[in-house]
């Protein structure tokens, strides 16, 4: 999975993982709140659950989808038929990435993605490409950043391999190029060590010359506010724009964290989101999940409350904005990534008993749908409709 993570949940105060933060309607758990939260829980209950995400979103010219791994669709039966019903959409987690589809010079492999793809086809899914270039998932052989000439014959093999696919629709071009701080770059873009925007922008063009049919994305995480990050991602954006190459869509991961000590910075995701319309680029979330930072509440319920609230409230503000496509990173806890030991967040790994809070998804262990499930699928009723994907 992804280790630029582990690293980032380490740091001291744990305080966000992504930048957005809560608003002031997820007040402290106390009694005189129990009243506001059961009718908040009503509600969901009250939501249309025979119908699949994916029908909810299909009325409003949207997708929904999940990340999905070739090992849980053939291990797991019941875990790939709720992906068929729920989902319009899919990201490979990791048989897309360089050390799964190249892990020799030259020599390409594709039989766990093509896996993938042949499940979206027989299921009529999307299939999204994750990802061409990133820091991490790369085989040893691969320097970051690499030279033109390797990363050029690697889009070649990749993409060219995808060209004719009827199901595989778009591609994160580049994943993570923005680095975590200004600490960690030697550029006026914010870019990684070492990268240059150029190289970026040839990445780009590469990519067009080899399927132009697909859409593009640049995709990263940590831009869901007012954020150094955001603000980089956003010139790097602008910057690609500028040179003339084809970039359609911005992801934004959105992997979440939501607290009762600090407000949410509506106002700053809601500009990143208006630059991005500026700069005609539309914003798609990615990667979503949601954690509940401490102080915990005192009962899974009202955690499932909270997780559920936030699904509803950031979801809102992404639809006003225009976003036609929703990702989670996973559909069910059972294979969220924030539970394994080498990702989860120090302050859960440290206290056992904090374990069981971590529910990011909108279905549980067991497959069952949870109220973030009922949120999703309210903000997808109320949601203006998007112009249909093709």
């Amino acid at each position: 999975m992804k280790t630029y993570r582990r690293k980032f949940l380490k740091r001291a105060g744990y305080t966000t993982l992504s930048s957005l933060l809560m608003m002031g309607c997820f007040q402290k758990e106390k009694e005189k709140d129990n009243h506001s939260m059961d009718a908040a829980m009503a509600n969901y209950k009250n939501i249309n659950t025979s119908s699949p995400l994916r029908q909810l979103a299909a009325t409003k010219g949207k997708l929904y989808g999940t990340a999905i791994s070739s090992e849980f669709l053939q291990k797991e039966p019941d875990y790939a038929k709720l992906i068929a019903r729920e989902c319009s959409i899919v990201t490979p987690n990791g048989e897309l990435k360089w050390n799964a589809t190249e892990p020799q010079p030259g020599n390409f492999t594709f039989e766990l993605a093509d896996a993938i793809a042949d499940f979206c086809q027989k299921h009529n899914i999307a299939l999204h490409g994750h990802t061409l270039f990133w820091h991490i998932g790369n085989p040893d052989w691969v320097s970051y950043p690499p030279t033109l000439k390797i990363l050029e014959r690697h889009v070649k093999g990749v993409m060219g391999h995808y060209r004719n696919s009827p199901v595989l629709k778009s591609w994160d071009i580049a994943n993570e190029i923005i680095a975590d701080s200004e600490q960690e770059t030697d550029n006026p873009y914010g870019l990684r060590k070492g990268v240059k925007p150029e190289l970026i922008r040839d990445l780009f063009l590469i990519a067009a010359s080899v399927d132009s049919s697909k859409e593009f994305y640049l995709n990263d995480f940590a831009i869901e506010g007012a954020t150094w990050k955001s603000a980089h991602f956003l010139k790097m954006v602008e910057y690609l724009k500028n040179s003339g190459v084809k970039i359609d869509r911005a992801g934004i991961q959105s992997h979440l964290w939501f607290s009762t000590n600090y407000p949410f910075d509506e106002k700053g995701f809601s500009n990143v989101l208006k630059r991005l319309k500026d700069l005609e680029v539309k914003p798609v979330i990615t990667e979503l999940d949601i954690i509940i930072d401490t102080p915990l509440p005192n009962s899974i319920q009202k955690l499932d409350r909270m997780v559920a609230n936030s699904y509803k409230q950031y979801l809102d503000l992404c639809f006003a904005a225009g976003v036609d496509t929703v990702i989670t990173w996973g559909l069910s806890d059972r294979h969220t990534w924030i539970r394994h030991p080498d990702w989860m967040p120090k302050k859960f790994k440290d206290n056992p008993a904090f374990h069981k809070f971590l529910r990011p998804l909108p279905f549980d262990e067991n497959l069952q749908p949870k109220l973030a499930r009922n949120a999703i699928a309210q903000a997808l009723q109320q949601a203006t409709p998007s112009v249909r994907r093709k």
